[in-house]
Formats: C-alpha cells, structure tokens, sequence
C-alpha cells in the first residue's frame, strides 16, 4: 500500500515534470530572444519564491499546503528542482543551437520522466545511483528523441544518449548544503554532447 501510494505521488511529480517539455515545444515556434526573456522572467519569479519559502512562515505554510507533495523531503532544505529546470533551460537556449537546444531540453524532461517511472516501477538492479531498467529507459528515450530532433547520424544519437544516460544516472555532487540537480546538469551536458559529436563528425 504505501509502495503504490509512493508510485502515484511519483506520476503525480512526473506529470509535472514532463509538462515542462512546453518549454522546448514553445521555443520551436518563437525566437531565441523572446524564448531567453520568458525563461529568464519564470527563472526570476521562481527565485523569488524561493526565498520567501526559506524566509516567509506564512508562505511556506501556504506552499506546503497546496504544492507539497511534489516536493521531495531533501528539496525542503534545498533550492527545488522547478526552479532547475528554469535554470538549465535558460543556460541551454543561451549556449546551444536551436535544434540541438530543443533536443537537449526534451531529453532532460521526457527520458527523465520514464527513467524515473520505469525505475519506480520495474526497477530491481542498481546501476551507479539509479536502477539498471530506469537507465536504460532513459537511453532508449533520449535516443530516440536525439535521432528525431537533429536527424544527424544514428551513431551522434547513441553516443550522446549513452553519455546522457550515464549522467543522469550518477549521484549529482554536493557542495555543502547546495547540490547540483540533474534538470540543469542533464540538458547542458547532452547539448555540450551532441554538439561535440556533430562538429567531430563534420571534421573528420
């Protein structure tokens, strides 16, 4: 009973996270200009309460009460991963292509969200920090998105989906209090991948 109602709050998050794939949906129709000014306002407004939920009773209460249960326990001592998602879409439309930049942005939100289901559900071997059955859900989700969004070479997408998946599945690092979140590490390093990859190909 309690693993079923742990799996259900885990979907509920998950929805959540996977409705942030507007952000890269939305930047395939606008300008990049216009996509880092909207992304740096939501990443403002995200900030902001931030603080007030680490320094306003009342608000923390009224946070708490109506978007508590998709706050995992550790997020409570720590800057949430909503606000990390705004932080890795902001740096990842500023620093890529657009293709690439979309592509990134739809694997750090859809294959994360079927890695952690899959995980959550099937999972019964470790691998690194994750389960061995969510990580390769996550490799074949980020693939394939890879492969469809940059239509470069089938090897580019495995390669840069391999390192992806190796990523998300490491434990993110811990510098005191602060901990880095795979919502920013994930897009960065799978754009920084994919990019790589595409420029080496065109060399050789």
């Amino acid at each position: 009973m309690k693993d079923a109602i742990h799996f259900r709050i885990e979907v509920s998050r998950k929805l959540l996270h996977v409705s942030s794939i507007a952000i890269p949906a939305s930047y395939w129709f606008i300008s990049r200009e216009l996509a880092l000014w909207v992304l740096l306002g939501g990443l403002l407004i995200a900030v902001a309460v931030e603080l007030l939920r680490y320094h306003h009773a009342g608000f923390r209460a009224w946070f708490r009460y109506w978007f508590g249960f998709m706050v995992r326990p550790a997020e409570w001592r720590r800057i949430t991963g909503a606000t990390y998602v705004l932080l890795g879409a902001l740096l990842t439309v500023w620093v890529f292509p657009k293709s690439i930049a979309i592509s990134a942005l739809l694997v750090a939100h859809l294959a994360d969200a079927v890695a952690s289901l899959a995980g959550q559900r099937f999972g019964r071997k470790r691998f690194l920090g994750k389960t061995l059955e969510g990580s390769l859900a996550f490799f074949l989700t980020a693939f394939a998105v890879i492969w469809l969004t940059t239509r470069g070479p089938a090897g580019i997408s495995f390669t840069a989906a391999l390192l992806a998946a190796v990523v998300e599945a490491c434990p993110t690092p811990k510098f005191g209090r602060f901990e880095l979140n795979d919502n920013l590490t994930v897009p960065l390093l799978t754009g920084a991948a994919v990019w790589a990859l595409q420029a080496l190909a065109q060399v050789s």
